[in-house]
């Protein structure tokens, strides 16, 4: 799933630089107020190294339409990992704030640790869902669903477990 912002860039236009949030969208946007072709700004996503760990996850945030630049960047490190490891940027012009750029990060590290190998050159991490085969064996669809279940008595509160 593409998403992006479409900006205006006729400066005689009332939405000069206003963003226009786009979903599954193409490479050109027009102005829904002055009709003029505007400037389109993609998520995404890269990283550096070549291991199948990240240690680092960069949240490039506050898009600036006008000069074409992030103005801020959040990072997100898990301390306990050593040696040399992936580092991983999102360029995002949908995230205006540091404590949502910081949860993204969050998030995204830790299903880049969950799920290592399964990122396809530059593909976003979606933290909210996974995607399944159906098309896959009965057996290999089952697998998954079972090992991310957990026992009854595991959502049992400790005072009532005899």
């Amino acid at each position: 799933m593409k998403r992006g912002v479409g900006y205006c860039e006729n400066t005689d236009c009332e939405d000069y630089a206003k963003g226009v949030f786009l979903l599954n969208h193409g490479d050109t946007f027009y102005c829904p107020r002055c009709r003029q072709l505007g400037k389109v700004e993609k998520e995404r996503g890269f990283y550096t190294g070549n291991s199948d760990i990240f240690k680092e996850v960069r949240v490039e945030y506050n898009f600036d339409p006008i000069n074409g630049v992030y103005r801020e960047i959040a990072i997100v490190r898990d301390e306990s990992l050593w040696g040399r490891n992936n580092v991983y940027t999102l360029q995002s012009p949908l995230i205006k704030t540091e404590k949502r750029a910081l949860k993204v990060a969050e998030a995204i590290l830790a299903n880049l640790n969950r799920y290592r190998g399964l990122l396809n050159g530059d593909d976003i991490p979606r933290t909210t869902e996974i995607i399944r085969s159906l098309d896959a064996p009965a057996r290999d669809v089952a697998r998954p669903v079972t090992e991310h279940s957990t026992p009854s008595d595991a959502r049992t509160p400790v005072a009532q477990r005899s």
